[in-house]
């Protein structure tokens, strides 16, 4: 019987959390994760049965911290702090801790369960939106599906560029501040 190392478990998601956000899930193989470990594939598979199992256990403790990060703030459970001070910590935070997990599960998951998480992610900002606004104000609910769309979006690019902290706190802090700024007006 073969006994199953923790070490090559972690190296496994390590490297294929890597070659995920080089590649995306679509144009991962087993092949290359399995080299990138240095282990067969046949190797591979006793870790994991198939590329999306491995996929899953990249994401999916990522998945659930963030959709109760989004709950929490969309619940206004933190009603001591500003709202764009909230959300910029949100994001900063997330794109710290988990910035690779962000980007592949938003971005880079097309043909896994979560391919929709990106869509997910703006539909509900397009719903909290909507509870928001002056419905005088807003006569077309499309924009308000093009905010959280471009909002979203914004946040994923700012995610895939990050190059330290400084700078992503200032690229956060900008697009939260138009965006909060440019939703006044329909408030």
């Amino acid at each position: 019987m073969q006994v199953l190392k923790d070490e090559i478990r972690d190296k496994i998601l390590k490297a294929a959390e890597n070659i995920f956000y080089e590649k995306g899930f679509k144009d991962t193989t087993t092949r290359s994760i399995a080299k990138e470990v240095g282990i067969s594939v046949s190797n591979l598979y006793l870790y994991y049965e198939n590329k999306e199992a491995i996929f899953i256990g990249v994401v999916d403790e990522f998945y659930k911290y963030f959709i109760k990060s989004i709950e929490k703030f969309f619940n206004h459970q933190d009603e001591n702090v500003e709202v764009s001070i909230s959300i910029s910590s949100l994001i900063q935070k997330v794109i710290i801790d988990h910035g690779k997990k962000f980007v592949i599960i938003s971005d880079k998951s097309q043909g896994t369960k979560y391919e929709d998480f990106k869509q997910h992610m703006i539909m509900t900002l397009n719903n909290h939106m909507n509870t928001q606004v002056n419905k005088s104000l807003v006569k077309d609910e499309l924009i308000l599906y093009i905010l959280s769309k471009n909002f979203i979006e914004g946040i994923i690019e700012i995610a895939k560029h990050y190059k330290g902290e400084r700078c992503l706190e200032s690229s956060i802090n900008t697009l939260v501040t138009y965006h909060m700024n440019g939703m006044a007006h329909l408030m």
